[in-house]
């Protein structure tokens, strides 16, 4: 064989290998408003086929109920999982109704802590948390660090507060894929958001005027591959935000 002919097939092998061995990792944020449609019907099916089709490896969900009256003492985080053969970890952020009211993260692969942090908050305001859980995708990815969470609704000046708090709670550099998602009841312009743009973290929405989000951290040796806002106005108050990220060679 000509040798230029050997070397061109040996690089085009090569290059085909190299991209079929890059990793990419799908993530999702949904806010699930407790699985209850804008037709005021409780759906999980068609929550878990929203998420089905998109297919990521991990899934940050907020406003989920656990065994509450309203929604037929129903665990909706282990509900969507069983529905879609994930790991969940449940973070409770207050009593509810009989049972719990908080975040879920549900993954692909093995969920082997969590821990829930508690966020200031005033009186008549609901209390907050940030459900960190540690991921293990598989023997070729590195350890993801997720933190999931869902910020005031009613004022920008707790919302400050709870973003100074997590920047105090969250490492921004570390061996591990560290990940901060959630409804942040905040658009991208506003204090909260700008606090955590001058800490270095990087949105994973290309285009963004929403208040729900997907951020990697300053450390995390990734680049955005694709991202969207998956329209599913039916289902939930809310649109799930998906992003995939291609990892760098060397994030081991």
């Amino acid at each position: 064989m000509n040798p230029r002919i050997f070397s061109f097939l040996f690089l085009f092998v090569s290059l085909l290998v190299a991209a079929e061995e890059t990793r990419s990792l799908r993530i999702m944020t949904y806010n699930i408003h407790h699985a209850e449609g804008v037709d005021g019907k409780v759906d999980y099916e068609r929550i878990a086929a929203i998420i089905r089709k998109a297919d990521p490896h991990i899934v940050a969900l907020q406003e989920v109920d656990r065994e509450t009256s309203r929604t037929q003492q129903v665990d909706q985080a282990k509900r969507l999982a069983d529905l879609l053969n994930y790991q969940v970890v449940f973070g409770k952020a207050l009593n509810f109704q009989g049972g719990a009211y908080g975040l879920a993260i549900m993954a692909r692969g093995n969920i082997h802590s969590k821990c829930t942090f508690a966020l200031p908050y005033r009186i008549g305001q609901e209390p907050r948390i940030v459900l960190e859980a540690k991921i293990e995708l598989g023997d070729d990815w590195p350890l993801i660090q997720l933190f999931n969470a869902h910020l005031c609704h009613l004022s920008a000046e707790t919302r400050l507060e709870q973003v100074q708090r997590m920047i105090q709670i969250i490492p921004k550099y570390t061996e591990n894929l560290t990940l901060l998602a959630g409804d942040f009841n905040a658009r991208p312009q506003t204090a909260p958001m700008d606090l955590l743009w001058k800490q270095g973290w990087n949105d994973c929405l290309e285009t963004h005027d929403g208040i729900d989000y997907l951020l990697s951290s300053p450390g995390a040796k990734v680049q955005l591959k694709s991202s969207r806002i998956i329209q599913a106005p039916s289902a939930s108050d809310h649109n799930p935000v998906f992003a995939e990220l291609i990892l760098n060679e060397d994030f081991k």
